[in-house]
């Protein structure tokens, strides 16, 4: 009986630890773990001519909130900027403000400020997407590029990513 109580003590600890990432804020660690499933950096090259114009997500997760940076090219013009997010499973989030080079994404430049937004970012068969799909379909463009740690450490060091992460209110300085 004994070890029942403690095999069941311990699967209820297992679980909650696996969903501990979402709900109670957890550092980020090793980007892109079970618990921080949007973390990383995403790239998607459909249509570009050359690998330097692929549109990118890099994106870092503490708990349910996702701070990043994004970038395209459109006709000849490079587009970046912020984004800030929620999760709300381990598949879907919702992007909640943006800002950067006026364009497609946003019309505010992160030194006038945020845009709030309401768009989707999915995961399914380990995509990231950005678009909604009417139909209910997940439909994911960017992969996830392999070995980015060094590049994502870089972006995790920035002031406004720190302050994003510790979940400080959006335009409070940053």
């Amino acid at each position: 009986m004994r070890t029942i109580a403690m095999a069941l003590l311990l699967g209820i600890a297992a679980c909650s630890a696996s969903t501990a990432g979402l709900e109670a804020g957890a550092a980020a660690g090793p980007h892109g773990t079970e618990t921080t499933p949007f973390a990383g950096e995403w790239r998607a090259c459909q249509g570009a001519p050359a690998p330097q114009e692929c549109s990118r997500y890099q994106l870092l997760q503490r708990g349910s909130r996702i701070c990043g940076v994004w970038s395209y090219v459109a006709s000849g013009k490079a587009y970046e900027g912020r984004v800030i997010a929620q999760a709300m499973s381990p598949t879907q989030a919702r992007r909640t403000h943006v800002c950067g080079r006026p364009g497609s994404e946003t019309d505010t430049a992160c030194a006038a400020g945020w845009q709030p937004v309401d768009k989707p970012l999915l995961l399914c068969d380990g995509r990231l997407g950005d678009l909604p799909d009417a139909g209910g379909v997940c439909h994911a463009d960017y992969d996830r590029v392999p070995e980015a740690e060094e590049a994502l450490d870089v972006l995790a060091s920035t002031p406004w990513i720190r302050a994003c992460l510790a979940g400080h209110r959006v335009g409070d300085g940053w």
